[in-house]
């Protein structure tokens, strides 16, 4: 019998006759490591997961359509995993995606920004506080100016600053010089509130909400990269390493210092390349912007692949539609021909 980590039981008699109040607390804890061997229950929701748009963040660089990409390389290649990894977890499309669609068992989120650790671990395991605290929230610019000085230490406060800050900024950008949406005068045809639609928010909520209640987002962690790839044996040594696969989205190499927090500087890229050479125990796919710096860090190495894809895209602040180019890295073994990339190295 597997037992959440509060020791509350779980898909049992005894689990299922709880009170209520119990079954909520239950919820909001992640799940024991050992949940990673066993397949997780039905959604309620599938529909949710079909949607292009399933992340309740707004998040620059988000990998949105790259996700059928790195949907048919982990689907091409055998075994399939049982467990994805995002250290750079972000807006988190790609492994919401993955678990909904059933691609992955089970996943695990890191981020070294403490608000977007905040505020998965709360949409997953506390999500009913953080759905009635958004409704309460007045999306004003004054309300705006308090998020922005305030530092919340507590979990709960911390998550509810990362959403709000997240829907009202421009661009989604949390930290920085980024001001509200339609500016401090409001004088622009979109307002404010004008993404903090409280009814999508809230469907997307209950979908992470959803997938931890299933047992399928098992954890969050608030961690950098290299702590995140070291836990994984730590906690997942149950394993095979063929078992496992980390999904990786870095910073932007272009523009990073304006859009993160914790931006890389040219060190911290080559450190990562370095720590996803031939001796990486585990499956992974990179993305990243199309970069020389880039191409030259991952530029035909053993055993792994570089593929070209470009998409349209609608730029922060424009009504025109461009090009945008990403480079997917990955040591899968197998990569199946499609009209979506071209392969750059193998």
């Amino acid at each position: 019998m597997i037992r959440r980590t509060d020791g509350d039981p779980v898909g049992t008699q005894e689990g299922q006759s709880m009170g209520s109040q119990q079954k909520a607390a239950a919820r909001r804890m992640p799940w024991p490591p050992e949940a990673v061997l066993d397949k997780p229950s039905a959604l309620t929701d599938e529909a949710l997961f079909r949607h292009s748009v399933i992340s309740p963040l707004r998040y620059p660089g988000a990998k949105r359509q790259l996700v059928p990409v790195i949907e048919s390389l982990i689907r091409a290649n055998v075994p399939p995993p049982r467990l994805v990894v995002e250290p750079f977890s972000g807006g988190a499309t790609t492994t919401l995606r993955l678990l909904g669609a059933g691609v992955v068992e089970h996943g695990v989120l890191a981020d070294i920004d403490p608000l977007i650790a905040a505020f998965w671990r709360t949409a997953a395991f506390d999500a009913r506080w953080l759905i009635d605290a958004m409704h309460e929230e007045p999306v004003t610019v004054a309300r705006w100016d308090w998020w922005r000085a305030s530092n919340p230490r507590g979990r709960r406060e911390r998550a509810l600053k990362c959403l709000f800050l997240n829907r009202t900024t421009f661009s989604g950008i949390l930290h920085g010089r980024a001001g509200p949406i339609g500016g401090r005068a409001q004088t622009s045809a979109y307002k404010i509130g004008c993404r903090f639609g409280l009814d999508g928010l809230t469907r997307r909520i209950k979908g992470v909400a959803e997938l931890a209640a299933t047992g399928r987002l098992l954890d969050v962690w608030e961690a950098d990269w290299r702590t995140a790839l070291a836990n994984i044996p730590k906690r997942y040594g149950m394993l095979e390493p063929s078992e496992v696969v980390v999904y990786l989205d870095p910073p932007y190499v272009d523009k990073a210092r304006w859009l993160y927090q914790w931006s890389f500087d040219s060190s911290e890229h080559s450190d990562l390349a370095n720590a996803l050479g031939p001796d990486a125990p585990y499956r992974w796919c990179l993305s990243y912007d199309d970069n020389q710096t880039i191409r030259g860090l991952y530029r035909a190495r053993p055993g792994q692949a570089t593929l070209h894809v470009s998409h349209r895209y609608t730029a922060a602040g424009s009504e025109k539609r461009t090009v945008k180019d990403e480079l997917l890295v990955t040591n899968f073994c197998l990569i199946p021909g499609s009209d979506r990339y071209r392969v750059l190295s193998s």
